[in-house]
């Protein structure tokens, strides 16, 4: 049985995946954006190239359309490598950055209430 904790995270992430503006996440979208996060977390850039190997189970083609679809949403951007034209790399907007704030405060939410 799942900790009260837990459920109510878990609650409170539903009510992310609505974002301002009506725009929504879909389950995929949402992993990448964690992938993402974890992969930024660490210091780390991450290339077009190598987010498309970043959902296991997802074809590369698939990740990619989602990467494309998450920067229409207004999340995500690619910025072309001044070393190199032909590399992009993935990176947060402000809105991007605004969706992992609100989900660090969710968690602190659902933790913090015991």
């Amino acid at each position: 049985m799942p900790s009260n904790a837990f459920l109510r995270f878990v609650n409170l992430m539903r009510a992310i995946t609505v974002l301002p503006a009506g725009i929504s996440l879909d389950p995929q979208e949402e992993r990448l954006m964690l992938e993402l996060a974890v992969h930024w977390g660490r210091g780390e850039s991450v290339t077009v190239l190598a987010a498309m190997r970043m959902l296991a189970g997802a074809s590369p083609s698939t990740v990619q359309r989602r990467l494309k679809t998450l920067r229409s949403k207004g999340l995500l951007m690619f910025e072309t490598a001044a070393h190199d034209a032909r590399v992009r790399y993935v990176v947060a907007t402000d809105q991007g950055q605004a969706y992992f704030v609100r989900m660090g405060e969710l968690m602190q939410q659902a933790v913090g209430r015991r």
